[in-house]
């Protein structure tokens, strides 16, 4: 069975991965087992080929203000505190709020594959545009994934996401990137 992915991610530099993890270990006793190094923003997904769409790699200069993030379980709903959604047990990461001027450089990069999927066959499924995805999660909520499952953080994210914001008041973004996977 063939299958066929495309990524299009801010990669978060490494100055600022380091400060993110120096957060989570010494703040929160984070073992390092559960902190990610992969750090990024998902600005695009497809299951689908974009015409002439080829995989690219190339520098940007992207600051992000922390103020403008709020912590959250990363599951459907995972904004807002559930009981059965223990973040101690899931992935948490940091969502950029809508609001947020930044969300602004995630559009400019999210619109340049509009016009592709407008010339391939979606069936009954809703093009891709500011507010939806066409493929994978139904909603665009751009968030960077930063700890794995399992990790034990505290329930309250809120207080988490306070000294988060104290101690890495911004995030840095070196480079973007596009992949184009096809595997067989």
């Amino acid at each position: 069975m063939s299958q066929f992915e495309i990524w299009a991610q801010m990669n978060v530099s490494k100055k600022s991965v380091e400060e993110i993890q120096y957060f989570f270990r010494s703040e929160w006793k984070i073992p390092l087992d559960y902190l990610l190094s992969n750090l990024h923003l998902t600005v695009y997904y497809s299951r689908r080929p974009l015409p002439d769409l080829k995989s690219l790699k190339e520098s940007c200069h992207l600051v992000l203000d922390t103020n403008e993030t709020r912590f959250m379980v990363q599951a459907p709903g995972g904004e807002n505190p559930r009981q059965n959604l223990i973040p101690g047990l899931r992935k948490i990461g940091i969502r950029v709020q809508r609001a947020s001027p930044f969300f602004d450089n995630i559009l400019a990069y999210r619109s340049f594959f509009y016009p592709l999927e407008s010339s391939i066959k979606m069936g009954t499924r809703s093009r891709t545009d500011n507010r939806r995805n066409a493929f994978g999660a139904r909603h665009f909520q751009p968030h960077i994934t930063l700890l794995k499952g399992g990790s034990g953080i505290q329930t309250d994210l809120t207080e988490v996401g306070i000294s988060f914001r104290d101690a890495v008041p911004e995030i840095y973004f070196d480079s973007y990137t596009i992949e184009v996977n096809h595997s067989y």
